[in-house]
């Protein structure tokens, strides 16, 4: 009898010492609360980041439908997606207290505090990590303080989770708009010089000549000149006007990027024999 009792004491230290051995091989087990979530040891790829977005969109649905259960799941889902995305654990924190479990809320936001301890909102997560404990003691919750009432929001949404912005397709005129304003500023500059210039030229022929008969030939010949300077002059002050303004209402109104994949529609001056107007070509 004293040999059996023996036996079973020794078989029974046994089977103490080998489930000690294995609650520290497994931290989980052991109660440390990092242990429930991957380590993270890698850098994601950009499928595990499409895939942690999907994961992220799938538990917000959840959540909001007030699925707390499935709205975990998925949340850890996107946290083994990316490792390095730790504002998810806030997210199944607030899902497991939604969900009433406020020890794995408090395990959650260990977990949190031990995979981001520079986190700015280290402080905030301490305060509600406190609150819990308070809570599952049946004590009341403590009085914010100022630096509680004034701290930051809460964390945003993982960023595999943040839509990438819409690309920007080509301007189907690229730069060509500009450069019809610059020409058209040019021609407005000639032509501001040419006219005044012109007109006083006719003006000195006149003075020499008032009645423009019989006039001696470098006199007419001043004279003509400035009406041939005031024509030029006139001319390059409508083109220049039309270019400046063409080149603009180019620009703004038709040079617009053409969304991604689409192809633009491209509308460019058509001139001929008989006729003038723009001509539209686009592809489908």
């Amino acid at each position: 009898m004293c040999v059996l009792r023996a036996w079973r004491v020794g078989l029974g230290a046994g089977v103490l010492l080998a489930a000690g051995w294995t609650l520290a091989d497994n931290p989980a087990l052991a109660g440390d609360p990092a242990g429930d979530y991957p380590q993270c040891s890698r850098t994601p790829t950009a499928s595990d980041l499409e895939g942690a977005k999907g994961a992220h969109k799938a538990a917000t649905q959840f959540y909001e439908r007030a699925d707390y259960a499935r709205a975990i799941q998925y949340w850890r889902d996107a946290y083994e997606f990316d490792c390095t995305a730790h504002g998810v654990l806030i997210n199944i924190a607030n899902a497991y207290e939604k969900k009433g479990e406020r020890e794995m809320a408090l395990q959650t936001l260990d977990a949190y505090l031990t995979r981001a301890p520079d986190a700015p909102d280290a402080t905030n997560v301490q305060e509600k990590i406190q609150n819990l404990q308070n809570a599952l003691k049946g004590l009341p919750p403590p009085r914010p303080t100022a630096s509680a009432s004034a701290s930051a929001p809460p964390p945003p949404p993982p960023s595999a989770s943040a839509p990438p912005p819409p690309a920007e397709g080509p301007r189907p005129y690229d730069s060509t708009p500009w450069l019809v304003v610059g020409a058209g500023g040019v021609a407005l500059v000639a032509g501001a010089i040419l006219t005044p210039v012109g007109l006083s030229t006719i003006s000195s022929a006149e003075s020499d000549c008032p009645t423009r008969v019989g006039c001696e030939q470098d006199v007419a010949d001043r004279g003509n000149r400035g009406r041939t300077q005031t024509a030029i002059g006139l001319v390059a002050l409508g083109l220049g006007t039309a270019g400046v303004a063409g080149g603009l209402l180019w620009q703004f109104v038709l040079n617009k990027p053409a969304p991604p994949g689409e192809a633009p529609v491209v509308v460019t001056p058509a001139a001929g024999p008989g006729f003038s107007g723009l001509s539209v070509i686009g592809r489908f």
